[in-house]
């Protein structure tokens, strides 16, 4: 069975008095995420909550709050060192962000990447949520000082691989805080990392603008909309990218394994979370695996036992005890 993981840190300023929610709010933040200095024109007083999810060398944090203006001032900078890469992807609410002289507008759905080793100052304007995924500069960029962004790098909606580059991370991002699974972890890492140094990275890039990298990503998209098509195989994916089965496939190496072991090992991932799930209870076993794309309930145990190192039932009875 899969396990749930629980946050690596809590917080929210419910119970705490209205005068004391920005200190609160700064020392919570400096143990956890970065030192910052934190404001509000609300005059009910800052509302906030927070929680930190790992995944390896990869941190997730979501917020939600009401209006408030956050800074990382020099002075911070020395007392609150930290040399880190933050995407934040706003889900709800809009912001303004100022750094390195540029001042830049934020509406929900949009992804702004920077770093947080320069001073800047980031303002909610009115009720928010937001996920902030954040990576280490010298492992994202694997030493290379240079590759450190020296000004914000809004990821450009307008654009088609930009578009695909804000949607893969947010769908990834809420996909893990909401359902925080310890077997996502690997995979969820290595995507972030993927995507925070394509967003940043000149080198990554020209390689998205090749499109190889990218097509991989429409490949994986693809895939995870139609898993429960029983016909989903290589060549409908390639037929719907545009691709050849032989391109698909040379783009699926780069993930070590063939389009066939990734369909069914996404199969399998989705159908281990729906046995664990208290909604699907009324189901059967057999209704689960036809749900997504097993032709049989022996194919699709043999398969499970061999990934889980139990069977669907011995899942389905741990998560329900």
């Amino acid at each position: 069975m899969s396990t749930t993981l629980s946050p690596r840190a809590q917080a929210s300023t419910d119970q705490v008095p209205s005068s004391q929610r920005l200190a609160f709010w700064e020392s919570y933040n400096a143990s956890q995420l970065i030192g910052l200095t934190c404001s509000t024109y609300d005059p009910h007083g800052l509302r906030a909550q927070g929680r930190v999810f790992d995944a390896d060398d990869v941190a997730f944090t979501e917020i939600r709050g009401n209006q408030h203006v956050i800074e990382r001032t020099r002075s911070l900078l020395k007392t609150h060192p930290k040399d880190s890469i933050f995407a934040c992807i706003l889900l709800e609410g809009d912001a303004f962000l100022f750094q390195s002289g540029q001042c830049y507008t934020v509406r929900a759905g949009d992804v702004i990447v920077y770093s947080n080793a320069i001073p800047y100052l980031y303002g909610f304007t009115g009720d928010m949520r937001q996920i902030i995924v954040e990576v280490e500069a010298d492992r994202l960029f694997r030493g290379r000082r240079e590759m450190r962004p020296a000004a914000p790098i809004q990821v450009d909606n307008r654009l088609r691989t930009g578009r695909l580059l804000a949607n893969t991370l947010r769908t990834m991002a809420v996909d893990f805080v909401e359902r925080p699974r310890a077997d996502a972890v690997p995979g969820v890492a290595d995507q972030a990392r993927h995507l925070l140094r394509a967003a940043v990275d000149p080198g990554a890039a020209r390689e998205l603008n090749d499109m190889a990298a990218w097509r991989l990503l429409r490949a994986e998209a693809f895939i995870a909309e139609h898993l429960n098509d029983p016909a989903l195989d290589a060549e409908k994916v390639a037929r719907a990218l545009g691709l050849s089965v032989r391109q698909l496939h040379r783009l699926f190496a780069h993930r070590d394994r063939s389009v066939s072991q990734w369909i069914w090992d996404k199969r399998l991932e989705r159908a281990h979370q729906e046995l664990a799930d208290e909604g699907s209870r009324k189901l059967s076993i057999g209704d689960i695996a036809y749900r997504w794309g097993f032709a049989s309930q022996a194919h699709f145990s043999r398969a499970f036992r061999g990934r889980y190192g139990m069977t669907p039932m011995q899942h389905r009875r741990a998560g329900q005890a």
